[in-house]
């Protein structure tokens, strides 16, 4: 948790000397993976049908996959092809998670 912070939330990147900003900038960085990790729970959840008991999470992926469904969402709206997102979405070779580390 405290790697995916300091590399992807940028838990290290504050300059401010009061304890008490730091401690929303603290408060704000664990929040963020906090609903990176649920948003993960959610989705495996619901593509198995039942709770998850286990989870190998990254950060990293997160932000992986929301960049490339922003670029291709981007590419496909300067096109006219809006309408054609949702099939990239549901595509059996799962483009929109290139660069996604298989865990």
């Amino acid at each position: 948790m405290f790697r995916d912070a300091k590399q992807f939330a940028g838990l290290t990147t504050c300059q401010l000397r009061k304890t008490q900003a730091l401690e929303n900038h603290w408060n704000a960085a664990f929040f963020a993976l906090s609903l990176g990790r649920a948003e993960m729970l959610l989705e495996a959840s619901g593509l198995q049908g039942r709770p998850v008991t286990s989870l190998v999470f990254s950060y990293e992926d997160i932000k992986r996959r929301a960049f490339n469904r922003l670029f291709a969402w981007r590419i496909l709206s300067n096109l006219g092809l809006q309408a054609r997102f949702a099939e990239l979405e549901k595509h059996p070779s799962r483009p929109l998670d290139l660069g996604v580390k298989a865990a």
